[in-house]
């Protein structure tokens, strides 16, 4: 109607200038009153209207509207990214992107793209808090629901983005229009990218329980049955390994841990158990400063000691049993090394080293205090000490090791009279 009134395109153009103007004005009026869910619908057929005016100004550069562009844009990017608390932002960005998507189709506004793209992105990015919410609360098959039902709209906002880079469309023109803060380089990839990974999360947790359930039952149920439910469980964790390898530190620690119980516990694989638990430990360190929170990794570091304990444990049962024959057989040489404790701390020393010169690289005489020869100092009797520490002893035959940790006590009770313990 307003075409056939006007005589030119021009005045056309002036009209809807005009108009553009006061349609600006309403938005602008909706904005710092805070819109409500009572305003949306009108608010909705506001930005519409706006949209189809400047569609059509956009069409027809030859007719010059710098006086309004800036306004237009100034309104649509408040409405676009604002955050109104009053409304269902939800469907409100919804029925945004609808119409945006219209005005895309009918011009190429690069603004017009670039604020259905943000839009888009805050649409996608509150789903998935939404789906991280739910899987805090252990709803994990909503959460992983959520998060499928938006991949081919993710995809889609990937080739977007490809759109986006094919139109120019960079830090400048966003900072041009007051959007800077909002332009990121892949931003689209790098929400797709959070999709995948707390998808496999969602998967890999929900395995994970189905996995425990079958762990417990293994080692409650009949005899017979335990194998079935102990494969089941295995199979369940691998599952889970497959999914989660990559994506998530904190899962795949949790699961190689329950890879790892599950070979201590039911297949009776200490070895391979212990493997499992120092790579979940090294997973975590990954992580550094920044420890873990689930339980696992305070599992895995007690599984670890426990294990090396025992290692330990089983070393000296075994060296003990090599020990004893040869304390019999040094009886002598340990009998005067006895009797030479009324000796000075210094007699002691040139003794030692007299009889059992040490094996280990160093001085062949005892060190001298040069203030005060008749003495020796504690930091030279520490030296003394450490010639003969068992660690240092232990590549230079059985019977010597046993006769250097005897040595190595008589020196150790000494030097800790001389700290006044």
């Amino acid at each position: 109607m307003l075409e056939r009134s006007c005589e030119s395109k021009g005045d056309l153009g002036t009209v809807l200038s005009r108009l553009l103007h006061v349609q600006v004005q309403l938005l602008e009026a909706f904005r710092t009153g805070g819109p409500t869910k009572q305003d949306m619908p009108e608010l909705l057929y506001q930005v519409e209207e706006v949209l189809t005016v400047w569609t059509w100004i956009y069409r027809n550069p030859q007719c010059s509207f710098d006086s309004c562009s800036f306004a237009l844009r100034s309104a649509l990017r408040d409405f676009a990214l604002e955050h109104f608390t009053g409304l269902d932002n939800d469907r409100y960005l919804h029925s945004l992107r609808e119409r945006l998507e219209t005005a895309g189709r009918k011009c190429e506004d690069p603004f017009i793209f670039s604020v259905l793209f943000e839009v888009t992105y805050i649409i996608l990015d509150t789903h998935l808090r939404q789906a991280v919410g739910l899987f805090g609360k252990g709803k994990w098959a909503m959460a992983m629901s959520m998060l499928k039902g938006r991949e081919a709209e993710l995809d889609s906002f990937a080739e977007t983005e490809e759109k986006r880079v094919t139109k120019g469309v960079g830090e400048a023109a966003y900072a041009m229009w007051g959007m800077g803060d909002y332009y990121i380089p892949e931003k689209a990839m790098m929400l797709k990218r959070e999709y995948e990974i707390q998808s496999s999360v969602c998967r890999a947790t929900q395995l994970l329980h189905v996995g425990d359930l079958n762990f417990q039952q293994s080692m409650t149920c009949d005899p017979d049955d335990m194998m079935a439910y102990a494969l089941l469980a295995q199979d369940d964790y691998r599952a889970a390994l497959v999914h989660i390898m990559g994506q998530d530190v904190e899962t795949e620690g949790a699961v190689l841990a329950r890879l790892a119980r599950f070979h201590a516990k039911l297949l009776k694989l200490p070895v391979v158990a212990h493997q499992l638990y120092l790579r979940a430990i090294q997973l975590a360190a990954t992580l550094a400063p920044v420890l873990p929170r689930g339980q696992w990794y305070n599992d895995c570091v007690q599984a670890v000691q426990a294990y090396r304990d025992a290692l330990q444990a089983e070393d000296l049962k075994k060296w003990e049993a090599i020990r004893q024959p040869i304390l019999e057989k040094l009886s002598d040489q340990i009998k005067k090394l006895n009797d030479a404790k009324s000796k000075s701390n210094l007699e002691f020393s040139k003794f030692i080293f007299a009889e059992w010169p040490p094996k280990t690289e160093g001085p062949t005489e005892v060190p001298i205090d040069p203030e005060d020869p008749t003495q020796i100092s504690k930091k030279a009797f520490l030296k003394v000490i450490q010639r003969y520490h068992v660690d240092k002893n232990q590549d230079k035959g059985d019977e010597w090791r046993v006769m250097s940790e005897e040595i190595s006590k008589a020196l150790t009770a000494r030097y800790n009279v001389m700290k006044g313990m």
